[in-house]
């Protein structure tokens, strides 16, 4: 078995008695076990996210916010994007010609970890690290942003979906990490 399997394992295993140690001892079991659920699918869209990041899937990625989902850089307002056409536009400026990514030879990867999820009925919020690692010198991981999201989420239809995401980086911050973008960009590392 692959090792991010078991990793997942633990994790859900973990959420799960963590959901059920904090519910109020009134609950009944439906209760108890619809958050347990609930907390296990937003934590799958918190990975998926990154999944879809990864493998460069605009198409996944825009699906996991709501029609009005926003996807925002802190607090600052300056860097919005509302909808989902401005999302993917977003990604495409980033990624551009998705044709050209191989599965399995992309340089990097993001890990999100230390979720926390709190269910009220069909809506959450979610707070995660997230770090990310793009491929160094002579092929080494680099760590290279780390930080912080925090999600809204809503119950659309039966599904979990993100209707605000807030991204905080916080080594480097989001002017530096911009900057290195435009970097890597230029030198063609995205």
């Amino acid at each position: 078995m692959k090792i991010w399997r078991v990793l997942l394992a633990v994790g859900l295993v973990s959420a799960g008695a963590l959901v059920l140690a904090q519910s109020e001892r009134n609950d009944t079991l439906e209760e108890r076990l619809r958050k347990v659920e609930d907390t296990l699918a937003i934590q799958r869209v918190l990975l998926d996210y990154a999944v879809h990041l990864d493998s460069r899937n605009i198409d996944g990625y825009v699906g996991l916010f709501t029609e009005d989902g926003v996807w925002q850089l802190e607090d600052s307002g300056e860097m919005v994007r509302r909808g989902h056409a401005e999302i993917r536009a977003m990604l495409e400026s980033i990624y551009g010609d998705n044709d050209e990514y191989e599965p399995f030879g992309y340089r990097g990867f993001r890990i999100i970890a230390n979720t926390e999820v709190d269910v009220d009925g069909d809506r959450a919020v979610a707070r995660s690290r997230h770090l990310s690692f793009m491929r160094g010198e002579r092929g080494n991981p680099r760590p290279v942003l780390t930080g912080l999201y925090v999600d809204e989420l809503v119950r659309v239809n039966g599904e979990w979906k993100i209707r605000r995401r807030v991204d905080y980086p916080i080594m480097p911050t989001s002017e530096e990490w911009m900057q290195q973008v435009a970097e890597m960009r230029a030198r063609g590392e995205l």
